[in-house]
């Protein structure tokens, strides 16, 4: 990516499964979906939008014994209310105004195969009705239709939206809600998995590349690092966007952060990191960068350490974000502020209590890998 410095992994998963990604998020995603995928198990997919909730239903498709038979999406916030039903299930002749011909309908089309419902929330609540009755014993009716039709159709759900909040204020129906969910398949979003924000930009700069018949692009270490810490709130649907932007505005450069922050012109996602700034101006700037200096220092101790046991040339990083990136030169380390000292080792500790020990629970609050949680542990002698 950088000059060809970088031999980009993207994944355990992707040249199986064309699934990007080695965080311990998406990799705990991919499990669950090896286990349910064989079953007919019915699956409700949360996440927000664009992180890929089509294309892990396809991939519950593809892995179960239906993969051989039709995988259809359908956005239910797409269809207007006073259709949803006839595309859903169809319609007789005649039934309505337009309905020149008999008509099936998605869950016909379907059969032995399976369905994702997209944004689920959108559906009427009087075809959620009908939509149990099929979850229930696999029948409907066609609209304008008096004879049961059975299907033996795989039920996804899909949804950007709390649908246990919308259960408690009626717009959603309990049983439908808890009829779906039998799986729950949580997503995270791209601020929860930054370690694989460098193996998406890869890959899409070089399939932007080929669509767009450009030069590919090359990304110095400032540009991924203002890109790992945008916020992203389209998520991967939106750096893809983005990435595809730079391919044709930039085509045949090397893109540098000054680059990368022309074109978001926002403000870096500093969420992830548990560094708190409550102060403004020049003190808030010295603060970061005495920050800054420690890191550096840190890390260059940390390297000579490792030279010095074991005798090897290539340093494996601590840092999940690092380890996307490359293994690292030691003349070449990202920088990744956070809190040190006394204040850092407080923090960890009230939060290992708050959690019981649970080193999972603390590093999710912190917004940092279980991997560098465990160092900082290791660093500050925390007992457990």
């Amino acid at each position: 990516m950088s000059n060809g410095q970088i031999n980009m992994d993207f994944g355990p998963n992707y040249e199986e499964l064309d699934i990007i990604g080695r965080s311990e998020r998406i990799n705990e995603v991919v499990t669950i979906i090896k286990t349910i995928a064989p079953t007919d198990i019915s699956v409700l997919i949360a996440g927000e939008s664009g992180t890929g909730k089509e294309i892990f239903a396809n991939l519950i498709h593809k892995l179960s014994d239906r993969k051989n038979e039709k995988f259809i999406p359908i956005n239910c916030g797409a269809i207007p209310e006073g259709l949803i039903e006839s595309e859903l299930f169809g319609h007789e002749k005649g039934s309505f105004t337009s309905a020149s011909d008999k008509r099936k309908g998605y869950f016909e089309s379907a059969n032995n195969g399976t369905i994702l419902l997209d944004e689920i929330s959108e559906l009427p609540l009087p075809s959620q009705v009908k939509l149990l009755r099929v979850l229930e014993n696999g029948t409907f009716m066609r609209v304008g239709g008096s004879t049961n039709i059975k299907v033996d159709v795989r039920i996804i759900a899909a949804s950007n939206k709390d649908l246990a909040r919308m259960v408690d204020k009626g717009t959603f129906r309990e049983d439908l809600y808890f009829r779906l969910k039998a799986v729950s398949l949580e997503l995270p979003s791209l601020r929860e998995r930054l370690e694989d924000i460098p193996q998406f930009v890869e890959l899409f700069a070089k399939n932007s590349a080929e669509k767009h018949k450009r030069s590919q692009l090359n990304f110095d270490r400032d540009a991924i690092l203002e890109i790992v810490n945008h916020p992203w709130k389209g998520n991967i649907r939106e750096l893809k966007n983005f990435i595809d932007m730079l391919t044709v505005m930039e085509t045949g450069k090397i893109i540098i952060g000054s680059t990368v922050r022309k074109y978001l012109k926002g403000k870096p996602n500093t969420s992830h990191l548990p560094v708190k700034f409550e102060r403004l101006g020049e003190e808030n700037e010295r603060e970061l960068i005495f920050r800054t200096l420690l890191e550096i220092k840190n890390d260059i101790n940390l390297i000579k350490r490792y030279l010095f046991s074991t005798g090897k040339k290539e340093i494996i990083s601590d840092y999940s974000i690092e380890e996307a990136l490359e293994r690292l030169d030691p003349n070449q380390a990202i920088i990744t502020p956070y809190e040190h000292g006394d204040r850092e080792k407080k923090e960890i500790i009230d939060l290992l209590k708050k959690y019981r020990g649970n080193r999972r629970k603390t590093a999710e609050e912190m917004n940092i890998s279980e991997r560098t949680l465990y160092r900082k542990i290791t660093k500050h002698g925390i007992e457990l």
